[in-house]
């Protein structure tokens, strides 16, 4: 019976650690009720075409693909999930347009963000729908109202105990950016006594402050949060908090004003509630663990079952052995 007790045991214990696993490494199994947001206010909007000016329409009948700049390392904002497809708040949004507008939009993929922009500006992109307002991106593009507006965090090695920092107390100090990001620009031309060093992405700007290169690093919070978890760069904590002057929302290149006036009528469409409704369910949704650390609780999770197994296939025999003795006891007591 203890045998017993212990595989019953066991198998309770991989029920629960099958639960854990796919609410860890597949949120989006259980989180159905906040994928169906998007679809839901789709079904309760019409097309916004009927709204435009001729000049627009005729821009539109010309004009039905629209390319998309994507930062591929911008969750929850956007990102590519694991399939490759595009994902995120601003991913959202983007439904919601080819919705109101009928428009065909094709995102397009790069490794950085400086290539991104890099495109814009040689207008092989047309539109972004999570850039932050800065003065050097509004020389090519054009920014609908933000809808949604996050503080940066100065984060520092651990073994720094300084409290409170500000970009004040950065001057003379090398302070990690990603390149062309919002907080680049920012930095560059409110600080210009601060010493930048660029980096491709947070998840690099982050490792050039734990290995020495630079003695901080700035980036929005939730950037930066996801980036612990994801690269496991438990060796800096925040100090410090900077407002963003300007949110994150859609932006389209100036040389194309009619695509921003189509873009901007449809999002007039969008309500504050459905606007804040599409935030929180990005911002407190669990991105899925990298495969790394998902091909370890496969491994550990079927060397458990393998042994579970073996255990119940080792109390089975162990039960029919017992039998055969007890049976070959009867027999013999009834031939004694």
């Amino acid at each position: 019976m203890r045998v017993l007790g212990l595989v019953i045991l066991g198998v309770l214990v991989l029920c629960a650690e099958a639960f854990l696993g796919v609410q860890s490494f597949f949120p989006q199994a259980l989180q159905k009720e906040k994928a169906d947001i998007v679809q839901t206010m789709i079904e309760n909007k019409k097309t916004i075409v009927d709204q435009l000016s001729e000049q627009d329409l005729a821009w539109l009948a010309n004009n039905k693909t629209v390319q998309v700049g994507v930062d591929p390392n911008f969750y929850p904002l956007e990102t590519f999930n694991e399939r490759g497809q595009y994902s995120g708040l601003g991913s959202d949004y983007l439904r919601l347009l080819t919705h109101l507008t009928g428009l065909n939009f094709q995102v397009q993929r790069q490794q950085d963000w400086a290539t991104v922009e890099e495109l814009a500006q040689l207008k092989r992109i047309d539109v972004f729908m999570a850039l932050a307002k800065s003065e050097r991106r509004e020389q090519y593009l054009t920014f609908a109202e933000p809808y949604i507006n996050m503080p940066g965090m100065i984060m520092v090695p651990r073994t720094n105990t300084v409290k409170n920092l500000t970009l004040d107390d950065l001057k003379g100090k090398k302070l990690a950016v990603v390149k062309n990001y919002y907080w680049d620009d920012f930095v560059s031309s409110k600080y210009p006594e601060i010493i930048l060093v660029p980096a491709r992405d947070t998840i690099e700007a982050m490792q050039l402050v734990t290995g020495g290169q630079a003695d901080a690093v700035i980036d929005y919070e939730f950037n930066l949060n996801e980036k612990i978890q994801v690269a496991g760069i438990y060796q800096l904590h925040t100090v410090g908090q900077v407002p963003s002057e300007f949110g994150h929302g859609v932006a389209v290149r100036t040389d194309l004003p009619e695509l921003f006036n189509i873009l901007n009528t449809a999002l007039e469409e969008i309500t504050p509630e459905e606007k804040k409704m599409l935030a929180d369910s990005w911002l407190n949704k669990s991105k899925p663990v990298n495969d790394g650390k998902r091909l370890q609780w496969y491994f550990f999770f079927f060397t458990q079952a393998t042994l579970l197994v073996l255990l119940v296939i080792s109390l089975a025999k162990s039960m029919a052995r017992k039998a055969a003795i007890n049976k070959a006891n009867e027999i013999r007591a009834k031939a004694a």
